[in-house]
């Protein structure tokens, strides 16, 4: 990118491309049109929120609690919620 920027913005016009440091990827360049930007960064936020959805429905799942009815999830959210706002 700092050596070639020409043609890292070409490679991204193209297609996505994975960064890695140390051979393991840290972020995804995403070409994007100037009038674009907001949207893109907008659908990134929601796919992270729908990952992470997805991720606390698995551990609820292998922890035994997938089944847990709403009115008990409002319960321990309220909980969290109270002993997060007494720890601050």
């Amino acid at each position: 990118m700092r050596n070639h920027p020409s043609e890292f913005r070409e490679a991204v016009e193209r297609e996505d491309v994975v960064l890695t440091v140390g051979g393991k990827p840290f972020a995804i360049a995403v070409g994007v049109e100037e009038e674009e930007v907001q949207d893109t960064i907008e659908l990134l936020r929601r796919l992270r929120a729908l990952r992470a959805v997805a991720r606390m429905q698995r551990s609820a799942e292998k922890r035994g609690l997938g089944s847990m009815s709403a009115d008990v999830i409002n319960q321990e959210v309220g909980e969290a919620r109270r002993a997060r706002r007494g720890s601050v």
